[in-house]
């Protein structure tokens, strides 16, 4: 079973009355789907067979794009964030830090917390109309909304040079280590959507040291809906019938039956 990130980690509440509405996550641990203008982007859900048939699939060509998103990406590079050495959490940010990235989100309250991610951590990288699996081992996963791998190397090795460094440096620049940033369903879920730090992220891959990753939560989940699921389906199916055992039938089909 996948250890749960603590309920107890040090976070702050943050109130977004007028977002946009560019950027919406609804459903919890059993299934979640990232809305990107109102439409269905990627979705992440179990279809509750035997070995763990996870889904990560981003919608067909067309859709919209993550870019606008990207606005804060010079202070995450070092948002001066420490964790603890004994636990890796560390004290979350000022929510006004990421005002432009919160102002794209559903209107809401939203918690934000940050911490290293666990060694283990999984990148799932959806492709069109594919199902990804994988089993439930890990700690974490992260979901990507942009190209995976980054094709910025010369960005990825910047990002490589300043994690070394602080790590040289040992808890002196430690602040200076760049953050990730992923929107998650629920306070207790092992999937999240990246939606910034992909370069970041390579690197951190590259240097073999869990990365940073700050944590953006509704405070109240919001349910599948109907409506969303209707969407799903214009956007990840073909419309042909499909097999029984069709594991992207399998997972809508217990989406639809646990929508609200």
């Amino acid at each position: 079973m996948p250890r749960r990130p603590s309920s107890s980690r040090p976070s702050v509440c943050v109130d977004v009355p007028d977002g946009h509405g560019v950027i919406e996550v609804v459903g919890d641990e059993g299934g979640s789907l990232l809305l990107l203008a109102g439409d269905p982007a990627v979705l992440e859900a179990n279809d509750g067979c035997g070995s763990l048939g996870w889904l990560a699939a981003r919608a067909g060509t067309g859709g919209p794009g993550i870019s606008e998103v990207k606005y804060l990406t010079e202070w995450l590079g070092a948002p001066g964030l420490v964790p603890d050495p004994r636990t890796g959490r560390a004290e979350p940010p000022d929510p006004e830090c990421l005002r432009p990235l919160l102002s794209l989100l559903v209107p809401g309250r939203y918690v934000v917390s940050a911490g290293l991610a666990p060694h283990d951590l999984r990148v799932v990288h959806p492709r069109a109309r594919r199902v990804e699996t994988w089993y439930a081992e890990e700690d974490l996963a992260l979901v990507t909304t942009d190209a995976w791998p980054p094709r910025d190397h010369r960005a990825v090795r910047a990002y490589g040079d300043r994690i070394r460094a602080g790590e040289a440096a040992g808890g002196a620049t430690a602040g200076g280590l760049p953050a990730l940033v992923a929107l998650f369903p629920t306070a207790g879920s092992t999937v999240g959507y990246l939606l910034d730090g992909h370069h970041k992220l390579a690197a951190y891959e590259r240097a073999g040291t869990p990365a940073l990753v700050i944590r953006l939560t509704p405070q109240q989940p919001r349910p599948v809906r109907q409506d969303d699921l209707d969407r799903v389906r214009a956007a990840f199916t073909d419309g042909m019938p499909r097999a029984g055992g069709d594991a992207l039938g399998a997972v809508l089909s217990a989406l639809w039956a646990g929508a609200a």
